[in-house]
């Protein structure tokens, strides 16, 4: 599969995400709403938890392409039905909405992930985790940036129609693509299977110690942006235009290093720079410099998360097992989505009652700790490997 159609499909399942995760605690939070209130909203991020429950079945039924159409096509239906229910106004309303949307979301993630694994061998790898990366920042500049600023300009109900359109654009392309998979194995998928994976265990206790430090460095990045007196057209244009210029070049440059050195060695390097940043934020947080330099430290940890996604989902990649790509990866994104819940609940009790300074620091201590697992816990992947003949783009 072209790496440009990775690209479409992960900026679509990435749009509900990065609206749900960074534009919404924007909105609230200049609504009045607490730090506490909006840490909340990261157990809209339970179906990312418990998809690994369901990914069996992406594995044993229908192809990857009929899963994305119908998901991405629901979703476009979900945000005109949400488009009725302004948050401030309608927030008991529009949880149910953004939860359907979730639950959506995160079945189109499974598809879209076995596709890419379906489509690449362990050497080319990275550049399916490139695209992804760079996908999942585009979804980001649409579900986040762009969403933020229409809804500053023009409101809830118009912005929420912007993303429905978004999403049935991003669809078009999906009926271009005709994405097979292996043949079934004897035994029926099962995540009890995914923990006789050494691999794939190894791989997730690394995954526990990493992502629970960059996910608690992201958590608060947002509301500290409006605490330090950003106006929401700013936030919009520094989350959105400038967050995905950073991650965009970052994602191509983690390609690119991870091609020629490594997954190891870039992860390794990404994780010192964004222990880094996150220990400058928090020094700005206990002692409020310039704006220019907690905006330069958010950019800057955008690029570096960037580059560490790259060389961690090649990886990730690796460790899935051919026989259920799907239910595999489905359990490390479920360990990683856990994470984001439990870090944004973390994150939003200690910077509503110790600042936001103690949130960096943890994040600084969780990353550290994880940098000498890195060299031991990565790098083995299953003997087999998937043919490229799975995937291939119809005329």
């Amino acid at each position: 599969m072209p790496a440009l159609a990775l690209v479409g499909l992960y900026a679509a399942q990435s749009i509900t995400g990065s609206m749900v995760q960074s534009a919404l605690p924007v909105v609230l939070r200049d609504a009045g709403v607490g730090l506490d209130r909006i840490g909340l909203l990261s157990l809209l991020f339970i179906p990312w938890v418990l998809k690994v429950f369901w990914s069996p079945l992406v594995d044993r039924f229908a192809t990857p392409r009929r899963w994305i159409l119908t998901c991405q096509g629901l979703l476009c239906l979900c945000f005109l039905a949400g488009a009725a229910f302004a948050p401030e106004r309608h927030l008991g309303a529009l949880l149910p909405v953004v939860f359907a949307m979730a639950v959506l979301a995160a079945t189109q993630d499974i598809a879209t992930d076995a596709a890419g694994v379906y489509a690449t061998t362990r050497r080319t790898r990275s550049l399916a985790s490139g695209a992804s990366t760079v996908g999942g920042y585009a979804g980001f500049l649409i579900g986040g940036g762009l969403w933020l600023w229409i809804y500053a300009r023009l409101g809830w109900e118009i912005s929420m129609i912007f993303l429905a359109v978004a999403m049935l654009l991003l669809t078009l392309p999906v009926r271009a693509l005709r994405i097979g998979r292996p043949e079934p194995a004897a035994r029926p998928p099962s995540p009890l299977l995914s923990l006789k994976n050494p691999a794939l265990m190894r791989g997730a206790g690394l995954l526990l110690l990493w992502q629970g430090g960059v996910r608690l460095g992201l958590a608060m990045t947002g509301p500290m942006l409006v605490d330090a007196g950003f106006s929401m057209e700013l936030i919009g244009w520094l989350r959105g235009a400038g967050g995905m210029a950073a991650g965009l070049i970052a994602a191509v440059a983690g390609t690119v290093l991870c091609r020629r050195f490594g997954p190891r060695p870039v992860l390794l390097a990404a994780g010192g720079g964004i222990g880094t940043c996150c220990a400058g934020l928090a020094l700005w947080a206990a002692a409020p410099g310039a704006l220019w330099q907690l905006a330069a430290l958010q950019l800057g940890l955008s690029a570096l998360t960037a580059v560490s996604f790259v060389a961690l989902y090649a990886e990730m990649m690796n460790w899935c097992a051919p026989a259920q790509v799907a239910t595999d990866f489905a359990l490390l994104q479920s360990l990683d989505a856990a994470l984001a819940v439990a870090t944004g609940i973390l994150a939003g009790q200690l910077a509503q009652h110790m600042g936001y300074a103690p949130v960096f620091g943890l994040a600084v201590v969780l990353l550290m700790s994880a940098l000498p697992l890195v060299r031991r816990l990565a790098g083995t992947c299953p003997a087999s490997e998937i043919p490229l003949k799975n995937m291939e783009i119809a005329e």
